[in-house]
């Protein structure tokens, strides 16, 4: 994977409902290598490449957990509701990006009561989303407004990115930012004359797929590969039963989430795959959270599905980490895949 494509995406701010500023790298990315680049009512990216065939989405989503401004006292703190879904530990006196009407950014951080002010119990106690705020040095409602900030204006964690080691990347947003990266590289390593590809990077997603709803009825594909991120279960404290993947394991396929079952034909072909080329996977199955799998396998008539997910450590945090070696494992399966995807190959598919 290219470090520095990926790098620009995670310090891109695009929290759900926000993404202009992920989507616009991509056009950049991908104006000069796609047929036609549209895009559906949301605001979901539609890059195509050839027009014969069966017809491939690669999807990824662009849009990130994060925070809306909902109030600003009079003394100039900020209150907001998260877009997404937080852990309340996981945010206190974390830094953090206001971006204005005008794009420009205002850092401030998610205050937290020192120490010293805070009874035995109380330090016990887990802190409640709803009475955090953010503080920016203003010291006033106006002064706030004169930095721009307003109700309705999007916040990320400040922007962060980096190389732990020649494998390892530490970053903000990498869920889902790694999966637009990957949908960049295929695209553009896609040669199939039998078969049109669609790479494409929905919005909204995690506010609840909505992105992947709209852009499936736009394109109407034959078949769909979701390029996203999952949990890995191999760090202390998590139950490596219920989250088996684990960084440096190779590309990971959830078999089951709440929303989607894998295309059983699909899972068999990308295992026949990756045994020929000898590319580790990983299995999973969780009861809790979805991909824009659960949208794209079943709207309209419905399709094959299968999703890959790269595992991921500290998920829906201010910074997460991802393995390098995962990353060029799926797109080495999932590259083969495509560009020998056909008509004969895509009966054998979805017939029943």
């Amino acid at each position: 994977m290219k470090k520095d494509l990926l790098k620009q995406l995670v310090t891109a701010s695009s929290v759900s409902g926000d993404e202009e500023e992920v989507r616009q790298i991509l056009k950049e990315e991908l104006a000069g290598v796609a047929d036609e680049i549209s895009y559906d009512g949301l605001g979901s990216f539609i890059a195509r490449k050839g027009s014969s065939g069966p017809k491939i989405a690669l999807v990824s989503h662009m849009d990130e957990v994060g925070f809306i401004v909902k109030h600003i006292s009079q003394e100039g703190f900020i209150y907001f509701d998260t877009v997404g879904s937080f852990w309340s530990q996981s945010l206190l006196n974390h830094r953090v990006q206001i971006r204005t009407e005008d794009g420009s950014k205002v850092l401030g951080v998610i205050g937290s009561v020192a120490p010293h002010a805070l009874s035995e119990s109380e330090k016990q106690k887990p802190a409640d989303i709803a009475q955090m705020f953010i503080d920016i040095g203003a010291d006033s409602y106006e002064a706030v407004l004169k930095k721009g900030v307003n109700i309705g204006d999007f916040i990320t964690p400040e922007a962060n990115f980096a190389a732990l080691s020649d494998d390892r990347i530490l970053g903000k947003a990498l869920d889902n930012r790694a999966g637009c990266a990957l949908m960049v590289e295929l695209f553009k390593a896609f040669e199939n004359t039998d078969a049109t590809l669609y790479g494409v990077s929905t919005v909204q997603e995690e506010v609840g797929l909505r992105g992947a709803q709209t852009s499936v009825q736009k394109i109407e594909p034959d078949i769909a590969i979701i390029l996203d991120t999952l949990v890995a279960g191999d760090t202390p404290n998590i139950n490596a039963i219920h989250f088996p993947l684990k960084l440096g394991g190779g590309a990971g396929i959830p078999l089951f989430d709440k929303r989607y079952l894998a295309h059983k034909k699909l899972t068999r072909a990308f295992k026949t795959l990756a045994e020929k080329l000898e590319v580790p996977l990983q299995f999973c199955t969780l009861k809790t959270g979805a991909t824009d799998g659960g949208r794209y396998n079943v709207m309209a008539s419905g399709r094959p599905v299968i999703a890959f997910t790269l595992p991921t450590r500290y998920l829906h945090a201010n910074s997460s980490m991802i393995s390098i070696y995962d990353c060029d494992a799926t797109k080495e399966l999932v590259a083969t895949f495509i560009n020998t995807y056909n008509t004969s190959t895509h009966e054998k598919i979805s017939q029943f």
